[in-house]
């Protein structure tokens, strides 16, 4: 097997980088060949292995980390392996060591929203996505049981994707001899003094801060006997400062990285670790193997240990520092020290402690041994089966351009084509077998959110590296095909101009999205009755609520109590309000999650008043359905309904006055409206009206069986 792994910074002092040496070097026991790929290389070269440093510049780290990532996958094009194993999140990799905790979640419960809206953030979730993402294929080596949920929850990943291993101790960590940690005592100057010992490289995330309170809230006598030693690699100076603000500086020693752990852990009375965030805590094991009592924080990954061997302290959470300081002060001065010193021991004596790097190997193998098998098995799969990627912005059940979506898939997979779904945001159903890739991102306006989205949806087809890309969205670019959009008809790119341009060559597509018309439609209602009028679109406000709630609002009052609103979509606070001021406001209901179809089913007249000139397939189904429509010429779909007279079609400009005027007459002419329902019943039910769905499948697959360019369809997506 030959194996390579991907890390951001190797350091001596990192509880990664340690795992990634134990891990190599077993790696290596057992005659596999590996590579290692590194951003920061510190520290001695790990005898046997490949280490390959790739420095990045950027002044930002997540931009280093995003331009290590793009060299990384070029490196491996170049140099294939058979697993790539990634210590750090990143997009690419087979298998991914989980020695991190969840950043999604991190960032909703301990960041402002704001933070969301930034670039360091989109980086993070990003290549985090990559690796849990639910239709993803990344193993995760999970280490830390809590944290496993907690992705799980995040992204809903598949839990067979998890894989847990054991803790990964090393020997040196209890085998330190006691000539060994009175050395160190007499280094430090400490000699009948008490030594409390903080082990760890993150200061800000092991939570130093409330150790140095806690450490400075200890009574006056036990706190003129022990001395605080701070070992990690990490920036003291912040913490220098609170130590002297609270009066302690002269007791605090900073070690700064230290390679002789082992012989601390030994020598120290106590360990703190009351860390705001933290997977595992490898050191409380470690210390515990020592007998050394700690005193750590119930999130600790491995604080399960503690307290289940009764070898220390367990702070609950939520964190309170009254009851941090009250234990820390019980951990310096307990009776119980001795049994937990023992206890600690007697753990360190469990080889399952010592067990992760032989058991992270063993499944390296086995995911190494079947990668062969499937990915020959993927890629005859995908010789049989092309891969067409429907792309839209937002999929939402009610957007007119996402109309088509869910049945031109079907129609794909009935006839052998593998598909995909990509979007934004997902708020519908998609056929089964379908899998949707969610590609989130932020901005502070749709314009800029569309952009980025474009950017990632870019990125994520070169990956992917689909046979054929469909858009379902005007702004799309990159695409082979698009559908719908502000006319009804498919478009397929056809070649290059020479100013750079490209061709498109389009059809004319029928408006019905099935192959055949409904067979059954809902009766007539009696004059008497309640009028419903309704709307479908996946912004209510750019499709004219507005201008229906104004028209409504001239009606006289007798005629107006008749009337109720029914629409499926999304609508701001302040449009609803506008219906409150015409005085209709307890006569609308707004219905996002409603199936659009079940609204046209109830309603008597379906109405589009779009401010900007679009395809609003709806107006066919409203036909299909048995409804009036009242629209406006901008409207690509206005001219079936004058075809049909199954409605009323304003003029261009639209007027206010027209569109009341208009309204007024839907209401109070009962007779017209069972005409224009009869009318636009029997001008739906026409086939060549039809098979929307099919046509579009039928282009698609004529698109594959086009001989292949040179590269692959993605490969013309801009960056």
């Amino acid at each position: 097997m030959h194996v390579a792994f991907a890390i951001f910074k190797f350091f001596p002092h990192g509880g990664v980088a340690r795992d990634l040496r134990s891990i190599a070097s077993e790696c290596l026991a057992r005659g596999h060949a590996v590579r290692v790929y590194a951003m920061i290389w510190q520290g001695c070269p790990l005898a046997g292995a490949e280490i390959v440093t790739l420095p990045t510049r950027g002044l930002r780290g997540h931009v280093r980390q995003r331009r290590f990532a793009a060299a990384v996958a070029r490196q491996l094009r170049a140099h294939p392996v058979d697993l790539v194993v990634g210590m750090n999140k990143m997009p690419g990799i087979d298998v991914y060591y989980a020695g991190d905790s969840c950043f999604a979640a991190k960032a909703r419960t301990q960041r402002p929203w704001a933070y969301r809206l930034t670039a360091r953030y989109r980086h993070f979730a990003a290549f985090e996505h990559a690796v849990f993402a639910a239709d993803g294929h990344t193993r995760i080596l999970a280490i830390s049981p809590r944290e496993t949920a907690v992705y799980a929850g995040a992204h809903n990943t598949p839990a067979h994707r998890f894989h847990p291993l054991p803790p990964g101790l090393t020997r040196d960590r209890a085998e330190v001899r006691e000539d060994m940690a009175h050395a160190v005592r007499r280094g430090l100057g400490v000699s009948d003094e008490r030594l409390l010992l903080f082990v760890g490289s993150g200061f800000v995330k092991k939570g130093l801060d409330r150790a140095l309170r806690g450490f400075a809230a200890l009574p006056d006598g036990l706190r003129a006997r022990t001395r605080f030693c701070v070992a990690g690699a990490d920036r003291p100076t912040r913490f220098r400062r609170l130590a002297r603000r609270l009066g302690i500086g002269h007791r605090v020693l900073f070690l700064g990285g230290r390679d002789d752990v082992p012989a601390l852990l030994r020598a120290a009375d106590g360990l703190v670790l009351p860390a705001y965030d933290e997977n595992t805590g490898t050191v409380i094991l470690e210390s515990a193997a020592a007998g050394l009592p700690a005193l750590v924080t119930a999130n600790c990954g491995y604080a399960s240990y503690v307290a289940e061997h009764n070898t220390g302290i367990v702070t609950p959470a939520p964190f309170d520092q009254a009851r941090f300081n009250a234990d820390l002060e019980r951990l310096l001065t307990s009776t119980e020290r001795r049994g937990w010193a023992a206890r600690g021991r007697a753990l360190g004596r469990d080889e399952r402690l010592y067990a992760m790097p032989s058991a992270a190997v063993d499944l390296l193998e086995d995911f190494a041994s079947t990668a062969g098998a499937a990915s020959a098995a993927s890629a005859a799969s995908t010789e049989e089966r092309p891969v067409v990627a429907l792309c839209a912005f937002e999929y939402l059940p009610t957007a007119p351009n996402c109309r088509a979506l869910p049945a031109v898939a079907a129609a794909c997979q009935q006839r052998g084509m593998a598909v995909r779904v990509y979007a934004c945001e997902f708020a519908g159903v998609l056929p089964p077998g379908i899998p949707a890739v969610r590609l989130r991102v932020a901005a502070w306006s749709a314009a800029g959110r569309l952009a980025r989205y474009q950017r990632r949806l870019a990125a994520r087809l070169r990956r992917d590296q689909p046979r054929c890309v469909v858009g379902f969205h005007d702004a799309l670019y990159g695409v082979d095909i698009r559908c719908g959009g502000s006319t009804l008809e498919v478009a397929c790119r056809a070649k290059r101009r020479t100013d750079g341009t490209t061709k498109w060559s389009g059809a004319p597509l029928p408006p019905g999205v099935a192959s055949a018309p409904p067979r059954a439609h809902r009766e007539c209602s009696q004059a008497g009755d309640a009028i419903v009028f309704a709307m479908v679109g996946g912004d209510l406000a750019a499709h004219g609520v507005d201008r229906l709630f104004a028209a409504l609002g001239t009606l006289p009052a007798r005629a107006r109590a008749r009337c109720r609103v029914l629409a499926a979509g999304r609508l701001a606070a302040q449009h609803l309000a506008a219906a409150h001021a015409f005085g209709i406001g307890d006569r609308v209901a707004i219905r996002g999650d409603a199936n659009p179809h079940d609204i046209l089913g109830t309603a008597d007249v379906f109405v589009d008043l779009a401010f900007q000139a679009s395809a609003n397939g709806w107006i066919f189904d409203a036909m299909a359905a048995g409804t009036v429509v009242l629209t406006h010429e901008e409207v690509a779909e206005a001219c079936l309904v004058r075809e049909a007279s199954a409605g009323l079609v304003l003029r261009t400009p639209f007027r206010q006055a027209e569109c009341n005027r208009a309204l007024a007459h839907i209401v109070g002419m009962p007779d017209c409206r069972r005409g224009w329902r009869t009318n636009a019943v029997r001008f739906a039910a026409r086939p060549q009206w039809h098979g929307q769905a099919a046509h579009v499948a039928d282009r698609i697959g004529a698109r594959l069986e086009q001989p292949q360019r040179s590269g692959s369809t993605s490969a013309s997506l801009p960056a």
